[in-house]
Formats: C-alpha cells, sequence, structure tokens
C-alpha cells in the first residue's frame, strides 16, 4: 500500500506560511504521497497564483508526490447552472493543472440525488459520468469515483450501480468507509465484497454519529473500524492508495500524529 496524505488534513495551517509545516510533518512520519484537495483554503484547481508557485516550490523542495487530484468534479444537482459549469470549465481545467503537476488521476463524485427523485435521472447520470471519464482518458487520466452522503455515489449499492453502468477500465473506485457509514451505517463487510474489483484508492477515517451527526474523530475513537479495514486490505493484498484523511472536527494539532500512530500499530 502506499501511505498518501491529504494536503489539508496534516496540519491546521491554511495560511500562506502552511505548506512547509504541512510537507513537513509528512515527511517525518515517512509520508511523500499527497493527494491534491485543499491548499490555503481553496480546493483544487481554484489556487491563488501566489498558492500555485509556492506549492510547487515547496512540493520540490520536501519531495512531495500526488497520487490523484479531488476538485469536487460533479458534487452539484444534476439538472443546474452549476453542473453545466462542472462540465464545461472546472474539468477541463482540472486536467490541465493536473498535467502541470504530473498528476494522471482525477477524482469526482456522483451527483446530489434530487428528492424527489426525477424521471430518467440515473440514466442521465450515468451519461454525465461516462462523458468526464472519456474526456480525461483521452488524455490519458484514470478517473475514480468517490462516495458522499447524499449523491449519487452514497451507499455500497449505489456506487457498484454506477460503476457497473459506466463500465470502462480506466474507472475505478474511492473506498471511503467513513463516508459510507454516514450513509449506510452498516460495518464495512457489508459492502466491501461487492465493491472489491474496483478499489483503486482507499480514504481511511474514522468517526461516529454524535446527536444524529457523523463527527470525525481519531482512528481508534469512531466505529467505522479502521484496525479492520486495513487488515482485509493487507490480507487481500491491495497496492494502492491508502489515504490518511485525519483531521477531525475541530481540526487539531495532535490529529494527523495520533492517527499516524495508531495506523503504524496495525501495519507492524
Amino acid at each position: 500500500m502506499i501511505i498518501t496524505a491529504v494536503t489539508n488534513e496534516v496540519y491546521p495551517d491554511a495560511t500562506p506560511d502552511g505548506l512547509p509545516k504541512i510537507f513537513g510533518r509528512a515527511k517525518s512520519a515517512g509520508v511523500s504521497s499527497f493527494e491534491m484537495r485543499i491548499v490555503e483554503g481553496k480546493r483544487f484547481p481554484m489556487f491563488d497564483p501566489e498558492a500555485w508557485e509556492r506549492l510547487k516550490a515547496n512540493s520540490k523542495e520536501f519531495g512531495i508526490s500526488y497520487t490523484a487530484v479531488s476538485p469536487g468534479l460533479l458534487k452539484a444537482p444534476l439538472r443546474s447552472e452549476l453542473m453545466q459549469l462542472h462540465s464545461d470549465h472546472l474539468l477541463p481545467m482540472s486536467l490541465d493543472l493536473a498535467e502541470a503537476i504530473g498528476v494522471k488521476t482525477l477524482i469526482l463524485f456522483g451527483p446530489t440525488r434530487a428528492v424527489p427523485e426525477m424521471p430518467g435521472e440515473f440514466e442521465e447520470v450515468v451519461a454525465l459520468i461516462s462523458k468526464a471519464v472519456d474526456q480525461a482518458v483521452a488524455r490519458g487520466f484514470t478517473v475514480q469515483l468517490e462516495n458522499l452522503p447524499g449523491s449519487w455515489a452514497d451507499t455500497s449499492d449505489a456506487c457498484l450501480a454506477l460503476l457497473e453502468a459506466v463500465n470502462k477500465p480506466e474507472f475505478g473506485y474511492v473506498w471511503d468507509t467513513g463516508n459510507l457509514y454516514e450513509a449506510e451505517q452498516q460495518h464495512f463487510k457489508a459492502g466491501y465484497e461487492k465493491l472489491k474489483p474496483y478499489i483503486r484508492n482507499v480514504h481511511l477515517k474514522d468517526g461516529g454519529f454524535v446527536d444524529g451527526k457523523m463527527v470525525w474523530m481519531r482512528y481508534g475513537e469512531g466505529v467505522t473500524d479502521v484496525k479492520g479495514q486495513v487488515e482485509t486490505l493487507i490480507a487481500d493484498g491491495y497496492e494502492g492508495t491508502l489515504v490518511l484523511e485525519a483531521a477531525c472536527q475541530p481540526h487539531e494539532l495532535d490529529d494527523f500524529p495520533t492517527s499516524m500512530a495508531y495506523l503504524k500499530s496495525i501495519l507492524e
């Protein structure tokens, strides 16, 4: 497995001085692989020009590489002006900037579910995702679907339905059991076997419901069974990325090192 961090979940500092702290802390823990998401408070690719230059310079200085970019693509209502902007502008811009830093993996989401569901909505979602995947693949990218509550990729079965319907070898899955638990409130094993053939990336986070709301916690303190997930992946010979989503609510200074220590205790 490739132990990977997230740009905004290692050190709670979104200022222009934050990147050396983020990368320095990760490197001291033996992590030099990152998933690109939020930098200095803004999500990829909508960075300030100065932040983009700082990112490139600090990445080079600390020897940081990137496994994927996550622009929040298609995280919008299906039939909305915002979705049109995602398709026409956010997608190509994301591909352009990803190429500029040598990244060839794009993460996208299922569109937000309409309530009540609109006639033909699933078919439109499949067509939308398929088009985005085709555009990315034509430029040499692979694409990963991340599950998120309230979206068309919220539960294990919903994710499987989209993966099977799009049915492209370059289209894989981000297994995020924290988000799955929020949507399903089931142990990860309930959906793991059916999704396993598609898993290319794993987002590792822990949490539990507090007053009816999912709250993210340090590894081992929640109900998502982080230990069981990692042991299962090891037993199955998983060789993809294991992305540490270690930031809690609120994001505290010791979140990353504490959860990293817990993960190392499982891996040893």
